[in-house]
């Protein structure tokens, strides 16, 4: 009897890979009316070929990300903007900037990069993760078609001094584009005085071609490159960018797999094997973490991070403790309380780490930069305005003790 039972599954499961074949081998030579041909003619200027795509049982296999999802012809990835076209994975969003603004580097939040500097922040439709809590869900959940198919783009910023007041003011010039080419983003960031550019607001991961190609520019002009991601992609890729990454913001959603599953449709795994990645990789980082009341603030699960990343990632790198405001699907949870960030951070605190920051509470004590010797205020912000910075002119030292700082200063 067991070995029917063996036998009659090996055939269930030869019919299933068969049928799948044959349907993936069907629509490769009949595809559906309204497929890709039709939405993305030959001459789209955002299509191009991606990368990370293989060829699999008449199929392709994106490799991008850890979900390495199997395209049939035609069809596309979870993030809704990789596709099998002609057997060939294609990414449909290269140079199509849906989200284009000149920010302050607080704004991301990054805190040990060029204080106080503009930051030049773009991003692209698309998503491989489903956050409930999303800020930006307009752009990330959408389909490439379903975006406007134009922008207004930040090109130039004209200084202008006060002669009696000796005070700088400032106009900022916009331009609506179709598309944004990569050599356009860096001349537009030279022009509007940024120092740097951020891949950000939807998920950087997912327009990864855009991206690679943007930051080998930027960094041969002498730009900084800023990733601002959810960290969900697979070493592989993750090690190429890194060659032109100046620093990565990591969101690191909380520290249980069933809050990962729930909330952000994703496993948290992946998450701190890329932290791990980038530790191996002497990369620069910062790590965000978005507390919500009831769902990932408790204090066993923050202890747990906060020693997680003492022993894998090291007592220096910065990390935010960030007020988590109703928004997208969660709109029933209620703000995050002040106290409940604070106990975070002392516990972090209290664990030996040495950058640690709460965000989204302008004004608060713990949004300046402290030296971990000394415990002086190094940089002194409020909200996004930098009032005080010691690091800069120093090179990135104490100047009370000569305690080094890590970060780009």
């Amino acid at each position: 009897m067991e070995k029917f039972n063996q036998a009659a599954g090996l055939f269930v499961l030869t019919l299933i890979l068969a049928i799948n074949v044959g349907a993936a081998l069907f629509i490769s030579k009949f595809p559906p009316p309204g497929s890709f041909s039709t939405l993305f003619p030959a001459k789209n200027p955002w299509v191009r070929e991606g990368k990370f795509g293989y060829g699999i049982c008449n199929g392709v296999q994106c490799r991008l990300c850890p979900w390495n999802c199997f395209l049939p012809e035609g069809t596309r990835g979870r993030c809704r903007v990789r596709i099998n076209q002609g057997g060939k994975l294609k990414t449909l969003v290269y140079s199509k900037a849906v989200s284009v603004h000149l920010d302050p580097m607080e704004k991301k939040p990054v805190y040990h990069l060029y204080p106080g500097s503009l930051i030049y922040s773009l991003a692209a439709p698309g998503c491989n993760l489903r956050c409930k809590s999303c800020q930006n869900w307009e752009i990330s959940t959408i389909y490439p078609e379903e975006a406007s198919a134009k922008s207004i783009v930040p090109v130039k910023i004209n200084l202008v001094m006060d002669g009696l007041t000796r005070r700088i003011f400032g106009s900022l010039e916009h331009k609506e584009v179709e598309t944004l080419a990569p050599e356009d983003i860096v001349n537009y960031s030279l022009a509007t005085k940024s120092r740097s550019i951020a891949y950000t607001y939807s998920e950087p991961v997912v327009f990864y071609e855009y991206m690679l190609e943007t930051a080998k520019l930027a960094s041969e002009k002498g730009l900084k490159n800023v990733m601002i991601s959810a960290g969900y992609i697979n070493p592989g890729p993750l090690k190429e960018l890194l060659k032109y990454m100046d620093i990565v913001k990591i969101d690191l959603k909380g520290f249980n797999s069933r809050f990962y599953k729930e909330y952000v449709s994703g496993e948290l795994e992946p998450v701190k094997n890329t932290l791990l990645e980038l530790k191996k990789n002497n990369a620069l980082f910062e790590i965000v973490n978005l507390v919500a009341p009831g769902l990932n603030d408790d204090e066993e699960s923050m202890k747990e991070m906060v020693l997680w990343i003492k022993k894998n990632l090291g007592k220096e790198v910065p990390v935010f403790f960030s007020r988590f405001s109703p928004n997208y699907q969660l709109q029933n949870i209620p703000a995050t309380p002040v106290e409940t960030l604070e106990k975070a951070r002392n516990i972090a605190l209290k664990e030996g780490l040495q950058y640690v920051y709460i965000g989204n509470v302008t004004g608060h004590p713990a949004e300046h930069t402290y030296c971990p010797r000394c415990k002086r205020v190094l940089i002194e912000r409020y909200g996004y305005a930098v009032l005080k910075d010691l690091l800069t002119p120093n090179k990135g030292r104490c100047p009370y003790d000569g305690a080094k700082i890590p970060g780009i200063w």
